[in-house]
């Protein structure tokens, strides 16, 4: 064979074989397609077969459970156009604390509102003492005015603090004394005669804890109150003077500051501070001194 026809051949032999696998190529690509559509139309969600459906339904009946049992809720819906009005209607559960009341003993424990009025920085020794609203507490006798602000009723410091106080009021009596009071009447009442009595002591309630707040005393600090150092004093007061905490009534609050302050008969801060933390018991014999009696 002449080389030209062994070209042409060659030629003729390779067109047809690229046209050969085109055709094949081709008609592999469709058929997969129509495969691949007859496959998809076949095919239907487990919850549009109705077979499937219906079998679940009788698989529920059987075993006693609604068939709509296992239906997912439908939050879709806006919540403001339920027929209640209540924003909480596209909820699968009822809110289990909606009714539900703090106990009275832990009232004390929860977050108090502020005071009327804005608590003021602490006050500075020998400036004039804070004045608040109709509450006076110096004496207008002339005498010099030892004021202890309580943390709460129940408190064991704060019943240590107070019996110190009573104790200075009846050795000197030239010393108005005066112990405030952020509880309620009558729990003030029943918490000082649990303890023995006012004596010569003037007790000053102020519900509202305005004047806490004039003289620098708002809500104190976790550590402040819960601190290890506190829980250790606390029981060391229990158990070397038999002073334990008592119960506190819904209209006290532990999270409240104390403080103590020496007042001169001119009216000027001779000593005193706030307490740093809760377990803070006043030196009265010093602010005794700083005031000149011995």
């Amino acid at each position: 064979m002449p080389p030209s026809s062994r070209t042409s051949l060659k030629r003729l032999n390779t067109n047809s074989l690229c046209n050969h696998v085109i055709v094949i190529s081709a008609e592999n690509v469709q058929e997969t397609v129509r495969a691949t559509h007859r496959d998809f139309l076949r095919f239907k969600l487990p919850d549009q077969t109705v077979s499937s459906n219906w079998k679940s339904v009788i698989s529920l009946r059987k075993a006693g459970i609604p068939s709509n049992a296992l239906s997912v809720p439908d939050f879709s819906t806006n919540s403001g156009n339920s027929k209640d009005g209540n924003n909480n209607a596209a909820l699968p559960f009822a809110n289990p604390f909606k009714d539900m009341q703090v106990p009275n003993a832990l009232k004390s424990w929860q977050t108090p509102p502020p005071p009327a009025v804005e608590v003021a920085s602490s006050p500075l020794l020998e400036a004039k003492a804070p004045e608040c609203g109709l509450v006076r507490l110096q004496a207008g006798d002339g005498r010099p005015t030892i004021v202890a602000f309580l943390r709460h009723t129940g408190c064991p410091f704060a019943e240590k603090t107070f019996l110190e106080l009573r104790r200075v009021a009846n050795k000197y009596p030239d010393i108005h004394c005066v112990a405030i009071s952020h509880a309620s009447k009558a729990a003030t009442d029943k918490w000082v005669s649990a303890i023995g009595g006012a004596w010569a002591v003037r007790v000053v309630l102020d519900e509202g804890r305005e004047v806490y707040a004039c003289w620098g005393l708002g809500v104190s600090t976790t550590y402040h109150l819960l601190n290890p150092w506190t829980q250790m004093a606390a029981r060391r007061l229990g158990t070397n003077e038999n002073i334990w905490g008592r119960e506190v009534d819904p209209s006290a609050n532990r999270w409240q500051v104390g403080g103590c302050w020496a007042i001169d008969e001119m009216g000027f801060l001779k000593w005193g501070a706030a307490n740093n933390t809760a377990d803070s018991i006043p030196d009265l014999a010093e602010a005794c001194k700083v005031l000149g009696f011995k």
